[in-house]
């Protein structure tokens, strides 16, 4: 039902009762129901709950009745969304059907909760202009547009778009405090931080412009709740949209677009939304903070995370590659141990653990005529590759020992008996298809079939041909829509799977980690060392890294990237330099093993 005349143009429910069920129609009787809520049990509680405002959108009574009744309800809805995300957060992207019926729930206590607060702001609409609340009609208009902020924000931590209707809503709901002046008045919000109307609407407007796809899931939240206080610097206005970075068709379901990639040309009721205040010096996200400013939520966000909205909010960007349609298949590998694994040829991280000693002993790490069994063929995934000697480097160990199957993997912990470093468990791959390629990456399909968890930052190997080595990527963003999608970015072309281990007044002072080293590229003229997330590597220090027939020893300098599953540095070869003195005459451009190892490879 849509009231002709109000200015609130959002279709709501009938009235066709005039009683609730559960409780009288004023808040003192919320309250009794309320505290009898068994709140412990959250399955009984969001069931009570659902059905009270269910019925509450059907039943006539006083706007005000409605309004303070709503005031009491929504902190329990809050509390009770909270504990239902615990089944959707921190989940493999691809979620159950039950689960899904979960985050449905919690898209719906909110949907009711915004709409009850439209049919309040309704009422007070009709009553005499001389007498509507105005404050308490900016609160309603306000709680809607926080209530599905909220939606908008779970949809973007599930990597999923907005239904059909939402951003039309949001708009409208927008439209009515403009035409009735209330967008400026400042409203009191325990939930979700205070602030005037036209700040709450910009809140889910903002966070769409964030690219929050290419963001881990525990920072989506985290700029939620900071758009709170940055609202304050962004400007939208209706005129000199030339100079606005986002422009948005308020009269269309659609979110903010940057002013370059519009459609159409601007019309009359277009708005337009103006960063630069926000992105310039002194500014919220300034790096450097006028000293009047105080210390909002921007202050705890990460530094890359603040870089990364600074570059989303400033302007469109160009892809610096053409993607190409295409559908091939495609090996994946997750995380530093399984990637370590495969491009080790499946070699055993136990055999990295040795000291420089014995792996300067060993012979050259080369595999005469060896083949490992066909990725592609039904032998569970291990690399048929023919090795070339003269071109790629291997490690000196008989692959007939190692494990051959890996289509499971063990999660049990070591017993405390265990005298010797257990060997590497049988590391699985994915199988997936490509959908499109660039120079730049891969855009790929992830298999409905994983439950493994996958975020955005993480490592793989990808193995796109039986004929090509393990590439190293990172997963740039996450969409899942209609078919789940991962964007990756590769990093390197090759690696040399290494152990590495942190040296302090010469001596080995840490457990082995995983490394690799991969061909700068252009990430950087450098060789760069790959470290996993875990380690507590930083630049400065020195570091030992060893494999089956090298060993070395070189100082980490600049972090090149610091995701939430590796780091990246370049580094310098101590080894090399503390041998210079006894090499004569030796090519300036190929000094030490190392750097014959970077052209062989």
């Amino acid at each position: 039902m849509m009231n002709s005349s109000s200015k609130l143009a959002v279709t709501l429910p009938k009235y066709n009762r005039d009683t609730h069920s559960q409780f009288a129609l004023n808040a003192n009787a919320v309250n009794t129901w309320l505290s009898s809520l068994p709140l412990a049990n959250l399955g009984e509680s969001t069931r009570q709950l659902f059905q009270a405002l269910s019925e509450l959108s059907h039943v006539s009574c006083k706007a005000k009745d409605r309004y303070e009744i709503l005031e009491k309800i929504r902190p329990q809805v809050h509390y009770v969304t909270k504990g239902l995300s615990q089944h959707y957060l921190n989940k493999p992207i691809i979620l159950p059907e039950k689960t899904q019926k979960i985050v449905l729930l919690a898209d719906t206590l909110n949907t009711q909760l915004a709409t009850a607060y439209c049919q309040a702001f309704q009422g007070f609409e009709s009553e005499n202009r001389l007498l509507r609340p105005k404050e308490a009609m900016a609160t309603c208009l306000h709680r809607a547009l926080t209530e599905y902020s909220c939606i908008l924000l779970r949809s973007y931590q599930l990597y999923r778009n907005c239904h059909s209707g939402f951003w039309l809503n949001l708009h409208r709901i927008y439209h009515c405090a403009r035409v009735m002046k209330l967008f400026k008045i400042k409203v009191t919000d325990a939930a979700h931080g205070n602030g005037a109307v036209v700040q709450a609407y910009l809140r889910p407007l903002m966070l769409a412009c964030s690219r929050t796809h290419q963001l881990p899931q525990r920072h989506i939240e985290d700029i939620f709740k900071a758009l709170n206080a940055w609202t304050g610097f962004i400007e939208l206005r209706d005129d000199r949209l030339e100079s606005c970075v986002f422009l948005l068709n308020p009269t269309e379901d659609n979110q903010p677009v940057y002013r370059e990639l519009a459609q159409n040309a601007p019309a009359l009721g277009w708005l337009g939304i103006d960063t630069k205040l926000i992105l310039t010096q002194g500014g919220a996200l300034s790096s450097n903070p006028s000293p009047a400013r105080k210390a909002d939520a921007a202050d705890h966000l990460p530094k890359t995370v603040i870089d990364h909205i600074s570059i989303a909010w400033n302007a469109a960007t160009s892809r610096a590659a053409e993607r190409v349609p295409c559908d091939e298949p495609v090996l994946i590998t997750l995380g530093m141990n399984a990637t370590h694994y495969f491009v080790a040829n499946q070699v055993d991280f136990e055999q990295f653990q040795i000291d420089r000693d014995q792996a300067e002993s060993r012979p050259a790490p080369y595999l005469n005529n060896k083949k490992a069994a066909d990725s592609w063929g039904d032998s569970g995934g291990l690399d048929t590759r023919d090795v070339d000697s003269n071109t790629k480097e291997h490690l000196d160990i008989d692959f007939d020992q190692q494990p051959q199957h890996i289509e499971t993997i063990s999660y049990s912990l070591p017993t405390n008996g265990s005298s010797s470093p257990a060997p590497d468990t049988s590391y699985q791959y994915l199988r997936s298809r490509i959908l499109d390629a660039s120079g730049a990456g891969y855009r790929l399909e992830w298999p409905e079939s994983s439950q493994i968890r996958i975020r955005t930052g993480e490592l793989l190997g990808v193995k796109a041909d039986d004929h090509d080595g393990w590439r190293i990527a990172v997963v740039r963003w996450l969409r899942s829509d209609d078919i789940h999608q991962i964007g990756i970015e590769t990093i390197a072309s090759t690696a040399t799977p290494y152990s590495v281990r942190l040296v302090n007044s010469g001596l080995a002072v840490q457990d082995y980690q995983r490394a690799m080293l991969l061909p700068g590229g252009q990430l950087a003229k450098n060789p760069l060392l790959l470290l996993s997330s875990v380690t507590g590597f930083a630049e400065g220090q020195t570091v030992e890294l060893v494999r089956p027939g090298h060993a070395m020893r070189v100082k980490l300098d600049k972090k090149i990237e610091d995701s939430n599953a590796f780091k990246l540095f370049t580094f310098q070869d101590i080894s090399r330099h503390a041998n210079k003195l006894d090499v004569a005459d030796t090519d300036t451009n190929n000094k030490g093993d190392f750097n014959q190892l970077w052209e062989i490879l």
